[in-house]
């Protein structure tokens, strides 16, 4: 019952400022830590976090248009793979179509706030600016509601027959499981080069090949360094781009002296 009511007061929280307060972006890097941290396993709770990180990366909503919920997918995947004591593969494995299966409730909730939507344009056609605020703020609050409940009963209700079900796979599928945990972080990162592939950082994706495959380096190493990479080529650019900048206006005054003096000459020849 206890962590019930915490993992579901962090859904609550993740919705709010999701959508209702701040326009801060909820991802499961920092939600896992929370999810961890409520039921008193802070570093498993870490390693989860990153781990459904990794499957999300390229995953993002626009506007109403929600692929997957992950919020929902990382604290499922982060409560689940603590209390049932399965880790990563069982995290993974219930956050994906968790994430699925809570855009059901996603547009459930948003068709109700379609009819409250033309209540607050005549709210604001009528001068009543009031309503239009109060309407807001019901709207800021309950959105999460919907969302705690389902946590509040899938983590009260599903702990157990879930940890029963792990226990009891055959060890083949718990291998399955495993080598999924780590095959879809790969498609998350697969997913993230797509929405962003260009050919100038094709090296880069082979340096980073190379450094994990045949060096050895592990991830935080070619993070700090790709980090390193990155700061550079930001500052690079921005000094190529002030003196492209530059060298803009220097031509611009030069063709504009250059425009003043044949209009000068153009005068006086016309006044001689």
């Amino acid at each position: 019952m206890v962590n019930a009511v915490l993992v579901a007061f962090i859904m609550y929280l993740s919705k709010f400022f999701d959508w209702g307060f701040g326009n801060l972006i909820p991802r499961p890097i920092w939600i896992g830590p929370l999810v961890g941290l409520v039921l008193g396993d802070l570093t498993q709770g870490i390693i989860l976090g990153a781990a459904i990180e990794a499957v999300f990366m390229g995953t993002f909503t626009v506007g109403g248009s929600v692929p997957s919920d992950i919020q929902t997918g990382a604290i499922f995947g982060t409560a689940f793979g603590i209390l049932t004591g399965k880790g990563v593969a069982a995290g993974v494995a219930i956050a994906v179509p968790a994430g699925l299966l809570a855009t059901l409730l996603f547009n459930l909730v948003v068709l109700f706030f379609n009819f409250l939507v033309d209540y607050m344009d005549r709210s604001i056609a009528n001068r009543k600016d009031w309503k239009f605020n109060n309407a807001h703020i019901f709207a800021m609050f309950f959105y999460p509601i919907p969302f705690a409940i389902m946590t509040f009963i899938g983590i009260y209700a599903g702990v157990g027959p879930i940890e029963s079900f792990m226990n009891n796979l055959p060890s083949q599928v718990n291998a399955m499981l495993n080598v999924m945990a780590q095959t879809l972080p790969a498609l998350g990162m697969a997913i993230l080069t797509k929405s962003m592939w260009d050919k100038s950082i094709i090296p880069f994706f082979f340096i980073g090949f190379v450094l994990a495959s045949y060096l050895g380096m592990n991830t935080m190493g070619i993070a700090i360094l790709g980090g390193a990479f990155a700061v550079y080529f930001i500052f690079h650019d921005f000094k190529h781009t002030k003196e492209m900048a530059a060298l803009k206006k220097a031509k611009a005054l030069q063709t504009n002296t250059g425009n003043t003096s044949e209009m000068a000459n153009e005068m006086e020849d016309f006044l001689s």
